[in-house]
């Protein structure tokens, strides 16, 4: 029986990446009939250094013996920068049953190839997952667990998401020049300009100074860039970003002095034991 045809499965986010040492599993998400994970390994598993993912099914040993379902997938790494540099890595058919239950990908995105990409945005990765058409024989899922929309509002003439809403109302409100003079009309592109620019709204209000990279800084500047280019008026957020160096530099300075100071305290703690160790001796003597 076929069933599903290819259109975005299901998407999600793996949140500080850079500092995972181990498997990432997602909740269990359907298609069809037909119930799936994926999971990843951000460094690499036994066999490689770089991102590994797989495409699972749930439970296979629970199945009827001969269940067996056949299908194309593809999962995109998406690169938030610069759409166009998103990875794509792309399986053109695979058999999964009880003895293969799993299909997937070593790719060759390593941890500082993501993060000099530019796919990161706050130590968040964002994964999509493409389903083809399944031939399933046997081992459907009755329980089928029910498939989320993301459901969005319409804010300003921009299509976000619920949770963006309040970011949204408050750019357009206290700056409302933002999008007067933007030149793409088409409702895809809009929508992903505006999650761009929420986006870098988030890093520059939202995200902790001291865990702000210079990665993630010029990451937000070539954004404002890409933004100004397509006709939005971010003066304001262009002043954001030189106060929010400004502070991060400063940050650093800081740091850098504390860490300075610890060593010599180090240094003078080293010299004290050695100078009562000198003073037992001559006292033994």
């Amino acid at each position: 029986m076929a069933i599903h045809n290819e259109k975005m499965t299901y998407s999600f986010e793996i949140d500080n990446f850079s500092q995972r040492n181990t498997v990432f599993a997602t909740p269990i998400f359907s298609t069809g009939s037909c119930n799936w994970y994926v999971y990843v390994y951000p460094k690499g598993d036994e066999f490689s250094k770089n991102m590994c993912l797989w495409l699972t099914v749930p439970d296979p040993f629970l199945r009827p013996l001969y269940w067996s379902r056949e299908t194309f997938f593809r999962f995109v790494v998406v690169n938030p920068s610069n759409v166009n540099s998103s990875r794509s890595f792309i399986n053109t058919g695979h058999v999964f049953n009880k003895g293969l239950p799993t299909c997937g990908f070593r790719t060759d995105l390593s941890l500082s190839e993501l993060q000099e990409g530019k796919f990161l945005v706050n130590d968040k990765l964002k994964i999509e997952v493409y389903i083809g058409t399944i031939y399933a024989h046997g081992g459907l899922d009755p329980d089928v667990l029910p498939e989320k929309k993301k459901e969005t509002v319409c804010v300003n003439g921009f299509q976000v998401l619920d949770s963006q809403v309040k970011s949204a109302k408050w750019i357009f409100e206290t700056y409302p020049e933002t999008a007067l003079y933007i030149q793409p009309q088409d409702p895809q592109l809009k929508t992903a300009y505006m999650n761009i620019l929420l986006r870098i709204y988030e890093t520059l209000y939202n995200s902790p100074l001291e865990k702000l990279t210079e990665s993630e800084l010029s990451n937000v500047s070539k954004g404002l860039l890409d933004l100004a280019q397509a006709g939005f008026k971010l003066e304001w957020l262009r002043e954001k970003l030189e106060k929010v160096s400004e502070e991060r530099k400063k940050l650093s300075g800081y740091e850098a002095q504390a860490w300075e100071l610890e060593k010599q305290l180090k240094n003078l703690e080293l010299m004290m034991c050695n100078l009562k160790a000198e003073i037992k001796l001559k006292a033994e003597n």
